[in-house]
């Protein structure tokens, strides 16, 4: 089970996209609470809020979706979904989707072996912190990377300070772990907590972050009391500053400190 902000980080969906979902009774909470947040989703709903995701995307009305998912039966057909709807979407691009969807539900039904316990000490970082979409991280890294430069000590790293999805005022921080160094200007210099911190690395492209973080957060809510924000992204592998290289093989460590 997930509490509503956690399942919102993994379908993509946000908490004001999921709480309309829910008054007009297109996907409501498996156990409802008055609060909120305490509501729970579980894992059986995230196919169903993946393909309300997809087709938001395309731009689909709500009514029009409610009146697709009332159709479906049984497993959701993500490529019958958008291949029928007006203005679909390139062939190429729905098998991307699929096949990316299938991947996300393959990941959450893995095992969990993969996922670790450790404790570790306080971490000092040089990062940027930023509103606004995920995606604008990627000149916070040049800008820190320059200023830097033989100081940073590991992979560049991402800093989650939302608990739930944010399409487009995300609050996050791209930083750089460092073995010392001062805060610049518009680069802020600080410690991450120590303590005990539960991580899994993901092997995959980005797009399919999402079972890696079910798996992660599904583990932490059956073992530990709460977690700690932010929470963590460590890009072990990934695009070079030249070649994007193969997604497939690119390695991100996510990593959440357990209260």
């Amino acid at each position: 089970m997930f509490t509503t902000s956690e399942f919102s980080r993994i379908s993509g969906l946000s908490i004001e996209m999921l709480r309309l979902l829910k008054q007009e009774q297109v996907l409501s909470p498996t156990a409802p609470s008055d609060d909120e947040e305490l509501a729970a989703y579980d894992d059986a709903q995230l196919p169903i809020a993946r393909a309300i995701y997809h087709l938001g995307k395309i731009e689909i009305p709500l009514e029009r979706i409610r009146a697709l998912l009332d159709q479906t039966s049984g497993k959701v057909d993500i490529a019958k979904l958008l291949s029928q709807q007006e203005g679909a979407l390139p062939e190429k691009r729905i098998k991307t989707i699929v096949a990316q969807e299938a991947a996300i539900e393959a990941i959450c039904a893995r095992d969990d072996d993969d996922i670790r316990e450790t404790k570790v000490d306080r971490l000092l970082v040089a990062g940027i912190r930023m509103r606004g979409k995920y995606s604008d991280c990627g000149k916070a890294y040049g800008k820190i990377g320059w200023q830097y430069g033989r100081q940073l000590s590991g992979p560049a790293m991402m800093l989650h300070y939302d608990k739930e999805y944010k399409e487009n005022d995300a609050d996050f921080e791209a930083c750089f772990p460092i073995r010392q160094g001062a805060s610049k200007k518009g680069i802020e210099v600080h410690e991450l907590e120590g303590g005990r911190l539960v991580s899994l690395t993901h092997r995959g492209p980005y797009e399919t972050l999402t079972g890696s973080y079910a798996r992660l957060l599904r583990y932490v809510r059956a073992r530990h009391p709460g977690y700690l924000l932010p929470t963590r992204e460590s890009f072990v592998k990934g695009p070079g500053w030249l070649f994007k290289g193969d997604p497939e093989k690119y390695l991100t460590e996510l990593q959440i400190l357990v209260a």
